[in-house]
């Protein structure tokens, strides 16, 4: 009888783990095309703004970087890591090629916008500076594009590691663990 019982919990265990993998199959499936569009929403970020700022960057990641800024704006925000909302950014930097040094406060006011402050010295190391996490972090240390401002002041970036995560999410890989599954509507 003991064996039985123990058979027939080993059975039940299975047959869970089975349902729960199936659902988590048809919970992949039915939200693949809504991951598909946020991926292609995440390929790139955006921003506008008001401010007493002065800016001009062009940028193929933050090690080959050049330009510079000083000032302060507010700005609607579409960012990476799936940040949008309003932003206030105040601080001064510059940059020529891998040499950097400022130091930029942003403050998310409304939103999922992430507050960050960052004091440049020199080089960036997206290893260390938690600023450049690839699953958390507030910017992409990979990113490619540039911003350019003088009182009213715009921002357009692509984040290469994100069109990866596009291409791959067709066939259901996630690159970035950012794709929605049925638990995150629970």
């Amino acid at each position: 009888m003991k064996k039985f019982i123990t058979a027939l919990m080993l059975a039940a265990t299975l047959g869970f783990g089975v349902e729960s993998h199936a659902e988590s199959v048809a919970g992949k499936i039915l939200l693949w095309p809504a991951n598909r569009i946020m991926d292609a929403l995440d390929v790139f970020s955006i921003s506008a703004g008001v401010g007493n700022t002065v800016r001009i960057e062009l940028m193929a990641t933050e090690a080959v970087k050049g330009g510079g800024g000083i000032g302060t704006v507010f700005s609607l925000v579409k960012d990476y890591n799936r940040q949008y909302g309003v932003a206030m950014t105040n601080g001064w930097y510059w940059s020529l090629i891998t040499v950097q040094q400022g130091n930029l406060e942003r403050v998310g006011l409304c939103g999922t916008v992430k507050s960050y402050q960052e004091e440049i010295r020199g080089y960036i190391d997206p290893a260390t500076d938690p600023t450049y996490d690839f699953y958390e972090g507030e910017r992409d240390y990979w990113r490619i594009g540039g911003a350019l401002g003088l009182m009213i002041e715009g921002e357009l970036y692509l984040h290469p590691v994100e069109v990866a995560d596009f291409v791959t999410g067709i066939f259901f890989i996630d690159l970035r663990a950012d794709d929605y599954s049925m638990d995150s509507f629970e």
